[in-house]
């Protein structure tokens, strides 16, 4: 893994780091054996993420020819951060050719007359270079293309406005910095873009426009300056000209980037589009989702956050909103100036404001999608009219994920929009894997790349012994509750309130049957070479599907879409995709992904679309019910377990049938969520009320009143 993009390597030596020095003397450094050499070089063991640092006289001058050999070269993963100040302010105000027309400055007092170098749009002509122009106003856009450059195979570069006290801002000089930051970005004086070359390799639009209006007039912002002020009032015709090109130039400027950002779309005009398609997003999720909603409408030209219109430009419109929520219950900072408008409006919308709403979020906490909620209530409030009755809701702790609630919630927009579904055939990404030469593989072999797995970035979770389980429930009763009590390692710390996600796995026994059902072709102690999900190396097909891919989940409407592109019997392919198959199937028999594969077995997809198409076991999340100061070596569960039921029967879900049947002694794997109520303190009083299992974080709550109580603390 030393050439992975990921912090795995970090993650392997914090565990390593204690073994070494256990194992080594304090002075270990100037020792001859193998292991004290190796750990005197212990600073080569963590992945490093390169970065140079330097500002714009260097990148956009005196040291641009060695920039550019170095982000020419496609081979250079390396990544730049370039701080404009637009001069040479760590000299004294000089001008750079990142000064823009009509600053006056050090040898350009009268005005500088030429306009500023374009270097980002100079390295997107390269193709290969990640290129972000990015602003401490929209602070998640700066995180999102630092974290994209890293991730990008190859070099980039990050442009980022850096207010310097040469530019003489007014009225609180850098107290007002992040201020000056967003006055830039809304006034078109410092627009905000991405340019991912790995979006053109999915054959998407590269480019990415991250401020996408004009909100206030470009004048004002200059005056906020005394860089301008001071040419002003020394040649105001000169600084009026200058102003004026400035002006022009902007405005000519964002128009070419909305072209670089829409022009890909089929129409002769963006207006010409009858469907607003809008996000608000904080992580990124709900803006994915816009963006392949409005590629797939052929009403929509594209998608745009919130904040980059007013309130008036959705009237007497059609538009379709994907709003995620973050925090408790907040709007994303990309759609709270439009929220706020939108509250603050007191005329009613014209007639003909239609919308349809998708909220996105977690239904395991209590603000779920309140973001979208408050959209929808404010804009029935306006007398806009609801396209369909119900809110469309993505939840991230769905059996199905985000993507269940979405495709039965575009069943229905398509006809209510009078659009044809797409026809195109659902992109499945192979995963990369190919058969080994080995006929089997040790079990600690599997271990180790299950370990991978499991400390992968997007993972990080930590395997802990059980040390009960116990039913709490009299014999005969309908109900299964139990405590389930484990072990907590130093890297299982939580906070009251907390919640433990606990990661399934399949019953291996079920594995090896459906495999041997399935295919010929391979078992369960077929060796592949696997290259994802944080495994890179050898691992059995048995050890893959028992613990990584949720084989006996419910199919979703997309994974059928997905499969019936494998089908060859016509027949069977309109089964499987029908709007009420999978409605059916689940009253029947509680189909599970396993079951869809081998009543189809037409549709053979090869071994890496297939990895591909299932979904990966999501961890299911419960409330700690002990409180960490009372009981420091171990964490409690208060679970009920859960079932459902078709016409065949009685159902387990995969992470209740695992928990029931949990042994003293085994271990599973888990990681700490943050829980979404504010504890009290002991000084709070408290009431409770919870049902079944909801009495989890209540039992933490007073657990940790008494433990305070018999500490000699103040309890209310």
């Amino acid at each position: 893994i030393r050439n992975e993009k990921s912090d795995r390597c970090t993650l392997l030596f914090d565990k390593m780091k204690p073994l070494f020095q256990a194992l080594l003397p304090d002075n270990a450094n100037g020792g001859t054996t193998l292991l004290t050499q190796i750990w005197s070089e212990r600073d080569m063991f963590p992945k490093l993420s390169q970065w140079i640092v330097g500002g714009d006289g260097w990148a956009y001058d005196i040291g641009f020819g060695g920039l550019d050999h170095v982000e020419a070269f496609e081979t250079n993963d390396v990544n730049v951060l370039v701080v404009d100040t637009e001069m040479y302010s760590n000299t004294g105000g000089q001008q750079s050719k990142a000064t823009p027309a009509g600053a006056s400055v050090k040898f350009a007092m009268g005005g500088k007359r030429q306009k500023k170098k374009s270097i980002g749009e100079m390295f997107m002509t390269y193709e290969h270079v990640y290129v972000a122009s990015v602003a401490l106003s929209n602070q998640s856009q700066v995180l999102q293309a630092m974290v994209e450059a890293d991730k990008h195979s190859g070099p980039s570069i990050l442009i980022a406005y850096a207010p310097c006290i040469q530019q003489g801002v007014r009225p609180q000089g850098l107290n007002d910095m992040v201020d000056e930051c967003k006055f830039a970005v809304d006034s078109g004086y410092w627009p905000l873009y991405r340019y991912d070359p790995e979006l053109a390799k999915e054959s998407k639009n590269p480019f990415i426009l991250d401020s996408k209006k004009l909100r206030k007039d470009v004048t004002s912002f200059l005056q906020r300056e005394s860089r301008f002020i001071n040419l002003r009032k020394k040649d105001p015709k000169i600084a009026e000209t200058l102003w004026e090109h400035m002006n022009n130039d902007v405005h000519h400027r964002m128009e070419h980037l909305q072209q670089l950002a829409h022009g890909y779309k089929a129409f002769d005009h963006e207006d010409d589009a009858s469907v607003l398609t809008l996000f608000a997003s904080e992580t990124g999720t709900a803006q994915r989702v816009a963006e392949d909603f409005a590629a797939a409408c052929t009403l929509s030209a594209g998608a745009t956050a919130m904040d980059d219109l007013e309130v008036d430009d959705i009237d007497g419109k059609t538009c379709v909103f994907f709003i995620s929520t973050c925090g408790q219950g907040a709007m994303p900072h990309n759609g709270k100036e439009f929220l706020k408008q939108l509250d603050a409006r007191k005329e009613p919308f014209k007639e003909g404001t239609r919308f349809l709403m998708f909220g996105l979020g977690d239904s395991s906490y209590y603000f779920f999608v309140k973001a979208a909620k408050d959209v929808e209530q404010r804009l029935v409030e306006l007398g806009a009219t609801k396209i369909l009755a119900a809110m469309g809701t993505g939840d991230d702790s769905a059996e199905g994920g985000m993507e269940e609630g979405l495709h039965d919630w575009l069943d229905n927009v398509w006809p209510a929009l009078e659009v044809t579904p797409p026809t195109e055939i659902p992109h499945i990404e192979p995963i990369k894997v190919s058969y080994s030469d080995k006929a089997v593989i040790r079990p600690e072999d599997d271990q180790r790349a299950l370990n991978q797995f499991y400390h992968s970035d997007s993972i990080h979770a930590v395997s802990t012994p059980i040390i009960s389980n116990k039913l709490m429930c009299r014999e005969g009763y309908n109900r299964d509750f139990r405590t389930i009590r484990l072990a907590k390692p130093s890297e299982l710390d939580y906070e009251l309130g907390d919640a433990l996600e606990i990661f399934p796995h399949n019953d291996p026994e079920r594995v090896s049957e459906f495999l041997h059902n399935y295919s010929a072709d391979f078992g369960e102690m077929t060796v592949v070479n696997l290259h994802s999900w944080g495994i890179d190396g050898e691992i059995s097909l048995g050890a893959l599907f028992t613990y990584v891919l949720d084989l006996f989940g419910k199919p979703s409407k997309h994974f059928m879409q997905q499969l019936a592109t494998f089908e060859t019997d016509e027949k069977e392919r309109q089964e499987m995709i029908q709007t009420d198959f999978l409605t059916k199937a689940a009253k029947e028999t509680g189909m599970t992904i396993a079951d869809a594969l081998v009543q189809f077995k037409h549709a053979q997809p090869p071994l890496p679309a297939l990895l591909s198409m299932i979904p990966v076991i999501k961890p299911r999340a419960y409330s700690i019910a002990s409180a960490p100061e009372a009981l420091a070596s171990q964490i409690e569960l208060l679970v009920l377990i859960e079932t459902w039921w078709c016409d065949e029967g009685m159902r387990y879900g995969m992470n209740c049938n695992m928990l029931r049947q949990a042994k003293e002694g085994e271990h599973i794997w888990c990681r700490v969520h943050a829980g979404s109520m504010e504890p009290p303190t002991p000084q709070n009083p408290v009431v409770c009320a919870g049902i079944g299992s909801g009495l989890a974080p209540h039992m933490a709550f007073l657990r940790d009143h008494v433990r305070a109580a018999e500490g000699g603390e103040e309890v209310a």
